[in-house]
């Protein structure tokens, strides 16, 4: 059995530890490119949304690879996450005999479980509990490593070199073997960073970034937009974090003292009030979040086509109408363009930083 999955941001690297350290063979999907894109593209359904098409890309090249059996996630409610597993393990059947194995969003600590049970029968019960505790710790410790970058790159005369640490220290978490190596290697790599911002008490202008999950997790996909904007003095916040997902979702949520729904559903209120899949409602609650706390742009990235995202899209506008908060909607798929995109960046953060300055002027005036 050789085990293949999905690239996600840095999602493959705790993966990746967790199943070598059970003891099972896994082959690594190639780094995603045009290449990887355009396959996908060829082997999906007609209208199916970019991240299936880059999901599917990443099991064709895994095959090509070697890999015979696949896993991946389902269970996002109206989002079309919830079919993507069995379209996409009935058109692998056709190129060769597959195992397809997926993990149920709706219950992932118990499906994970089974999942890693089903792969590594000779692990133990304790085992198996201590790798999923070390991979949800090694994606928390990525997710803070990412918000140091964010914080001190935006902050910086040299956010390049900032950007360069953070994004290849995921690399570091490879192998570890206990919980005190994660931290140690978070806490180095943290203050690596910090003392490269020159002034962090320094009031620099501040972006939420929101929409659909897999965007903004996935570098390759949403043109590296939050190191787009670090280098240009912008602090972003996003509000998606694998590593804040998958803890809230397994441990918190399997004790009952968690519910995404009914907590962002709170949060979005009187804009949206009902789930509409996906990450529709999140979106919707953090704009408004930022909205009420002083942000000074919203930028709403989502795959073409994704209906959730549409539809909190509506919600977005009003309250940035409601706030006068600006608001930069990317809708991206196969044929985006990434000098469209990143024009269209560096067109918002002008105009952010303009209204900034006029703002500045008007209270010394008062």
């Amino acid at each position: 059995m050789k085990v293949s999955y999905p690239h996600m941001g840095y999602l493959s690297i705790p993966v990746f530890n967790m199943l070598t350290n059970l003891g099972v063979e896994v082959v690594e999907a190639p780094a995603i490119t045009k290449k990887t894109l355009e396959l996908g593209s060829l082997y999906s359904p007609e209208g199916v949304c970019l991240p299936y098409k880059i999901n599917m890309g990443n099991f064709l090249e895994s095959i090509d690879k070697g890999a015979d059996t696949f896993v991946t996630v389902c269970g996002a409610g109206k989002c079309r996450l919830g079919f993507y597993n069995a379209v996409q393990k009935i058109q692998l059947s056709k190129t060769k005999d597959v195992g397809f194995y997926t993990i149920d969003t709706n219950h992932l600590f118990t499906s994970l479980y089974h999942f890693l049970q089903t792969v590594a029968p000779q692990a133990s019960r304790l085992e198996i509990v201590k790798q999923i505790t070390m991979a949800i710790k090694t994606l928390k410790a990525l997710d803070a490593i990412n918000n140091a970058k964010n914080f001190y790159g935006s902050r910086s005369n040299t956010p390049d070199a900032i950007i360069d640490i953070a994004n290849n220290s995921a690399r570091a978490f490879t192998h570890c073997q206990a919980l005190r190596d994660i931290k140690d290697k978070q806490d180095t790599i943290i203050q690596l960073i910090r003392p490269m911002s020159e002034d962090t008490a320094s009031e620099t202008p501040k972006i939420g970034l929101v929409g659909e999950f897999y965007m903004l997790l996935e570098p390759y996909v949403n043109y590296r937009i939050e190191d787009v904007l670090i280098k240009r003095g912008i602090e972003v916040k996003k509000f998606v974090n694998t590593g804040a997902w998958v803890y809230s979702n397994t441990l918190l949520s399997s004790l009952g003292l968690y519910n995404e729904e009914k907590a962002y559903q709170k949060q979005a209120s009187p804009y949206l009030n009902h789930h509409v899949g996906g990450d529709g409602l999140k979106s919707v609650g953090t704009t408004l979040w930022c909205a009420r706390n002083g942000y000074d742009g919203i930028i709403h990235v989502y795959p073409f086509g994704c209906m959730p995202e549409i539809v909190a899209q509506y919600a977005l506008k009003n309250i940035a109408h409601d706030f006068n908060l600006p608001l930069l909607s990317l809708s991206v798929d196969e044929h985006s363009s990434d000098v469209g995109v990143l024009t269209r960046l560096e067109a918002f953060v002008d105009c952010i930083k303009r209204k900034n300055s006029a703002n500045k002027t008007a209270s010394y005036s008062l």
